[in-house]
């Protein structure tokens, strides 16, 4: 099932890619799909139906990433840093104490030598 929403998904994918560069903008003089002396739409009608396939496409294409994140988040129940520590270092107000008593300590030693 997975397989198959994926593959799902890069049709919608590539549709929606062709469905919005296939528009024009405001103040374009020409789409794509104006020339050619295709006499089945006009301007607005072209328009309209563009308009709303690109938004039935968009929809499904965000219903299924949704759907497609629920069904891999269930898959794996762990993560690839779960077992990791953390890397960075203690700020100095989170250090321990018994490391401060022993800088103090340290910088006491020093002043005393001087």
């Amino acid at each position: 099932m997975f397989t198959s929403l994926m593959v799902f998904h890069i049709v919608i994918s590539i549709l929606l890619i062709v469905l919005v560069l296939l528009q024009f903008g405001k103040g374009a003089e020409a789409g794509l799909l104006s020339g050619g002396g295709d006499a089945s739409f006009t301007g607005a009608q072209q328009g309209n139906i563009l308009t709303k396939l690109t938004t039935v496409l968009a929809v499904l294409f965000l219903g299924n990433s949704i759907l497609l994140a629920k069904i891999q988040s269930t898959k794996s129940s762990s993560s690839i840093l779960d077992g990791d520590a953390p890397i960075a270092a203690p700020l100095n107000n989170d250090a321990p104490i018994e490391a401060m008593e022993n800088k103090e300590e340290a910088a006491d030693a020093k002043t005393e030598t001087k």
